[in-house]
């Protein structure tokens, strides 16, 4: 998986614009941790070369190039003999000094910010690996008077989860599931899986996707939950909502979760439409009061630019103004990467109620 393709691609969804009602406590139950967990161990030995050898023989990937603040950050993918570094290795450039870190694993989708007011850098990396499996660590780098680098701090994933664990909840009534932060409710879901062999008893679990977004002065961690089946333990994630709170790490590296908690649902983004192939239909989320930005293309037919969208049990209801300067309205659903936008409300000659349109990512 890909950061940016959460950033970009996903759309944020603060509280969901639904009525946030209380409930009983006892039928909110939380979400459980780990399953049997991949983490990685320590680096190989022969990593630590690293060390010694970053003189750039190596294979490696830039993640950060600051030229006004003269600070680079690289990832080690192997070494001029063709031995591999097995995933492990950042190197860090800053005002003429270089630091290794051969602990650091980087996983599959390392990033690095350099914050220069504070005169660090935020860093992610990998600490789980597998098929589908994207498990984060975020790591808080600070420099020396010498531009020497030093490992100031970090969040460990076990504890990150224990957190959202106490943070977020969830209850189950025949095949509907409704999801909490604290005793408010997020969202709700069908399981339409029928062929697992049921639910388990303790049916949502954290473990297997947990990752950060950097980007921004603040900072964000997302998790998606996995839905436990008694067939064979598996865990299905399809449908299932990712949920976003902001991560505050105090002077003593302390980290505690907000209440700004959200939930994301995969509709951000591009798509195209189904017949011509144009990007015509773009969805983006506002992170100050939780909508979203629609714009609707219709080939041969009209633009939609001003539509404002808010989640609803069914998918994103959205409003906008047709081109007579009138309110028009529809739903957007989201099956796989195909986006079906229906006009549910209309006056517009042009456009019936009930007239679908499909885009595909």
């Amino acid at each position: 998986m890909n950061k940016k393709f959460f950033a970009g691609v996903i759309a944020i969804l603060s509280f969901l614009g639904l009525s946030l009602s209380s409930c009983n406590h006892t039928q909110i139950k939380p979400f459980n941790g780990v399953l049997e967990s991949v983490f990685k161990s320590e680096a190989p030995e022969n990593v630590n070369r690293i060390k010694s050898e970053f003189g750039f023989d190596e294979q490696s990937e830039k993640l950060l190039d600051e030229k006004n603040d003269l600070v680079g950050v690289y990832s080690i993918s192997g070494f001029a003999d063709g031995t591999s570094s097995e995933g492990y290795g950042i190197v860090i450039h800053k005002d003429g000094v270089w630091s290794a870190f051969p602990e650091i694993c980087h996983g599959k989708n390392p990033l690095a910010r350099y914050d220069a007011k504070s005169n660090s850098l935020w860093l992610t990396g990998g600490v789980m690996e597998g098929t589908g499996v994207l498990v984060e660590k975020l790591y808080h780098i600070k420099f020396h008077n010498d531009g020497k680098a030093y490992l100031a701090g970090g969040i460990d994933p076990y504890l990150m989860q224990e957190a959202l664990c106490q943070k977020f909840g969830y209850s189950i009534k025949d095949d509907i599931i409704t999801f909490y932060a604290g005793d408010r409710q997020l969202c709700s879901r069908e399981n339409k899986e029928q062929n697992m062999g049921g639910m388990d008893e303790d049916a949502i679990w954290i473990g297997e996707q947990l990752f950060y977004d950097i980007s921004g002065d603040d900072l964000y961690v997302y998790f998606i939950p996995g839905l436990k089946f008694v067939t064979g333990l598996v865990l299905s994630y399809e449908n299932m909502p990712t949920f976003m709170a902001r991560v505050t790490i105090d002077k003593d590296g302390k980290f505690t979760l907000s209440d700004e908690n959200s939930v994301i649902w995969p509709f951000e983004g591009s798509f195209k439409d189904e017949d011509y192939g144009e990007p015509n239909l773009d969805i983006s989320y506002r992170r100050n009061d939780g909508k979203y930005n629609v714009h609707i293309g219709i080939p041969r037919l009209t633009n939609l630019d001003d539509g404002i969208a808010r989640m609803g049990d069914d998918g994103l209801e959205f409003t906008a103004t047709d081109a007579a300067g009138n309110p028009i309205g529809g739903l957007i659903t989201l099956k796989g990467d195909t986006a079906v936008v229906t006009f549910t409300s209309t006056t517009w000659p042009l456009i019936d109620k009930g007239t679908s349109f499909r885009y595909v990512r």
